[in-house]
């Protein structure tokens, strides 16, 4: 069995799951055969998914949580212990964005930032594998949902700084290398957990300020929801010999 088949029927988590790109990454593993978490503040959302995805070959598992906190996400993950079991996919996907330049953020902005784009990434990657170690998961994988900004600082006058938003996401692909070097010391044990960092470019969705989306004439040069879906099961999908460590997608033609 291979590609997406062989995760069929089993457990995945996605975080920021009721817009954008969490969104259509959850919808699209419900409709390969997975059970999804789908986790975020606004449950409302995520019923109307859920109720959407009805029919599908897997279902969408709503769960309210914010993941802005350590108990947030520790609550998560006990509640996908207590009710389903051991998790073989998670996607890290929740993020704020921010363009106030670092001299002039609120300290508890920055501690928003941090905590939910880095902080809630770490602890995940914890806990995810925590779940796989005690179920018996071997071949299980995480994807940290990144961006070109963990790559390289810019700034973009119409719209502000986005070093703030870049610092979290350098870290974030910092301890996505980490955590692969990490594992190493778990394959004596037979457990093969793939990692990759998805990193794209700017994506039509609610946290792309309407400023930027005003600076690209042509609409279509601006990457989808989907487009990062497809990405993103794209890694999930590859051979067990294969792992994607990191993927970055960006729109043709674009000059970050």
């Amino acid at each position: 069995m291979s590609g997406m088949e062989r995760f069929a029927g089993r457990v995945a988590v996605v975080t920021g799951a009721s817009s954008g790109i969490g969104a259509q990454i959850a919808e699209d593993l419900v409709r390969a055969g997975m059970v999804v978490v789908g986790v975020a503040r606004r449950l409302e959302r995520l019923q109307a998914l859920a109720a959407k995805l009805a029919g599908q070959p897997g279902r969408l598992e709503p769960v309210q949580g914010d993941v802005s906190t350590t108990e947030g996400v520790k609550r998560v993950f006990k509640w996908v212990d207590d009710n389903l079991g051991g998790i073989s996919v998670l996607v890290n996907n929740a993020a704020i964005a921010a363009f106030t330049p670092v001299q002039d953020q609120d300290p508890a902005d920055i501690e928003r930032l941090v905590s939910t784009n880095f902080t809630a990434v770490m602890v995940g990657c914890t806990l995810g594998v925590t779940s796989m170690k005690k179920h018996g998961i071997k071949d299980g994988h995480i994807i940290n949902v990144n961006s070109i900004a963990g790559h390289r600082i810019f700034s973009v006058s119409e719209i502000g700084s986005c070093v703030a938003y870049a610092s979290t996401k350098h870290a974030t692909v910092a301890m996505t290398k980490g955590l692969r070097a990490d594992l190493q010391a778990l394959k004596p044990a037979g457990y093969k957990i793939r990692v990759t960092s998805l990193s794209p470019g700017a994506v039509y969705t609610e946290m792309l300020p309407d400023a930027f989306a005003k600076m690209v004439p042509e609409k279509e040069m601006i990457l989808q929801a989907k487009d990062v879906s497809n990405a993103a099961l794209f890694a999930l999908g590859s051979p067990p010999a294969v792992e994607i460590t990191e993927l970055t997608i960006q729109p043709t033609g674009e000059f970050m």
